[in-house]
Parts: C-alpha cells; sequence; structure tokens
C-alpha cells in the first residue's frame, strides 16, 4: 500500500513537471530559427548529462514503477517518511512551477538561448540563479524515499551531481558571455542554489 502511494506521488509529479515542460517545447519547435546553441565545446559532456537527467528522474523510476525487473534492488523505509518525502516534492513543483512561469518562452532544456532573451532578475530569480536547479535538489532528495529502490532511487542524486558539476558552470559562462557585466552584478545578489538576496547590489529602476 504504502509503496503504490509513494509511486503514485512520483508518477503525478513526472506528469506535472512534464506538464510544465510541454508548451516550451512546442513553442521552441515552432520558433526553432529564433533559439541559438551555447557553447558546444563540450557536446559530449552536454549529452552525458542530459542522458543522466533522463535515465534518473523518469526512466529508472518508470521501470520501478511498472515493472518488477529492478526489485532486487528494493531496500524498506518506515512508512511515515512518506510525509517528509512528499513535503520535499510538492515543494520542488511548487519551485519549478515558479521558474518554468518566470521564464515562459524563455525556458530551454539545454544551453540554448532564444533570440531577444532578457536577464530574470524577479520573482524566484530575484533570490536564486539556478532555481529549476534547486528544484531538482529537492526532488532528488525526496526521490529515494518514496522510490525504496537503490537504482530508481538515487539515479536523480547522480544526475543532480552531473548538473551542478557540469551543465552550471557552463551555463552560467554563457550568460557572462551574453550579459557581461549586468549578469556579474546579478551574481553578487544572488544565491548559485540557495535563496539569497543582497538587496545593497540590487539594479537601479
Amino acid at each position: 500500500m504504502v509503496r503504490t502511494l509513494c509511486s503514485a506521488i512520483y508518477g503525478i509529479g513526472m506528469l506535472f513537471a512534464e506538464g510544465l515542460r510541454l508548451p516550451r517545447r512546442v513553442d521552441r519547435i515552432r520558433d526553432r530559427e529564433r533559439w541559438a546553441p551555447g557553447e558546444n565545446r563540450h557536446q559530449t559532456a552536454e549529452i552525458f548529462v542530459l542522458l543522466a537527467v533522463v535515465s534518473g528522474f523518469w526512466v529508472l523510476p518508470a521501470i520501478y514503477i511498472f515493472t518488477s525487473w529492478l526489485a532486487g534492488m528494493d531496500y524498506r523505509l518506515p512508512d511515515w517518511v512518506i510525509w517528509p518525502a512528499g513535503l520535499l516534492f510538492i515543494t520542488s513543483l511548487g519551485i519549478r512551477w515558479a521558474a518554468q512561469r518566470k521564464l515562459a518562452k524563455g525556458w530551454s532544456f539545454t544551453l540554448e538561448i532564444v533570440s531577444g532573451h532578457v536577464l530574470i532578475q524577479d520573482g524566484i530569480y530575484a533570490f536564486t540563479r539556478h532555481p529549476i536547479y534547486c528544484s531538482l535538489i529537492l526532488w532528488a532528495i525526496a526521490q529515494p524515499l518514496l522510490l525504496q529502490n537503490f537504482l530508481a532511487g538515487l539515479g536523480g542524486a547522480v544526475a543532480v551531481l552531473l548538473i551542478w558539476g557540469i551543465r552550471v558552470p557552463r551555463e552560467e559562462q554563457m550568460m557572462i558571455d551574453i550579459f557581461g557585466d549586468q549578469y556579474r552584478q546579478y551574481m553578487l545578489r544572488t544565491g548559485w542554489f540557495h535563496p539569497h538576496r543582497d538587496t545593497k547590489n540590487r539594479p537601479p529602476r
């Protein structure tokens, strides 16, 4: 019963997250010519990160939820962990929703910039530069509590480590290359992944 409930929570969260992304995916396909790829010197590393995200947050959890193929890697936690796990998971989805709503058509699954891109510095982006990645941290913490399996549960943590070790430094450099000092000032008053706001360095109105 608990496993079924945990799997249902995770499955609904997956659908919610994909529902947030789907309109942006459609927009990007329609306006493909408006998108410019970021620095591709590390194309192989970027593909590796994307594969880790897809497998860690989607493929392995789906296999765990809908089949018994990974049953040999299961473990058991006390039933009460479903409550903090559910809270963390819902919080991660709320942060993702706020971030993607603010980004609107500027969101991309890969390192790309839309033509006429504007640096967003308000809303949730007034506190952290990478709220979607922050949401993935909370997601990755909740995941092994909801999906009590070493492969399905810890796959998200591996993906997050790769995101912060490979993707984030490249993304920040891309933003510096595009926005220059504007982004450097933004970095001074916001947290990398943790909420932080330095009002001394806020932009002029």
